[in-house]
């Protein structure tokens, strides 16, 4: 377990290595498919959930709002997309975090919620201003099917590792 303090100054850190993480997993995924099927892995999105629970809100705001420009530079060459999405997700985060008991399964489900809003707000806002053309026919089966099943996948095999490594047991477990 790491420590919050700690936590705190490493997050930026993890933050900017899974963003290069999921870039590179994302461009495997399609050539195995041979670019028939695109899945868009959200490695820092689900360390900026679990995070979001032990972490001060106005910190995670900012350093998503970073992480969002730098994905914008990254994917796009247009800031502003990403840089708006990212911080939406973590108002939503914790949004849900108050109004909502967190466990394993509101968790899953605030993944999916998460990655299908990232991924539409992120074509939605590429449309509007130009970016690019999808086809309905195309987003759906091909790249937000595989996209939340990926996501849902690495949820079910990351979930228990990251929890213990990033915010440890609750805190009545620790008897605090």
């Amino acid at each position: 377990m790491i420590s919050r303090t700690t936590l705190k100054y490493i997050t930026p850190f993890l933050l900017f290595f899974l963003f290069l993480i999921d870039a590179h997993v994302t461009r495997i995924i399609a050539a195995w498919t041979d670019n028939i099927y695109v899945a868009n892995a959200h490695l820092a999105l689900l360390v900026l959930l679990i995070v979001s629970r032990v972490v001060n809100e106005r910190f995670l705001l900012g350093t998503s709002l970073v992480l969002g420009t730098l994905y914008d530079l990254y994917y796009i060459g247009v800031i502003g997309i990403y840089a708006v999405i990212f911080p939406l997700l973590v108002m939503v985060f914790y949004f849900f975090k108050k109004t909502i008991q967190q466990n394993i399964l509101t968790l899953f489900f605030t993944v999916i919620i998460s990655v299908t809003l990232f991924e539409l707000i992120s074509l939605l806002l590429q449309s509007v201003f130009g970016l690019t053309g999808v086809s309905s026919d195309f987003f759906v089966p091909r790249y937000l099917g595989p996209t939340l099943l990926f996501n849902i996948l690495t949820f079910v095999i990351l979930i228990f590792p990251l929890e213990k490594i990033l915010i440890g047991p609750p805190e009545e477990e620790l008897g605090i």
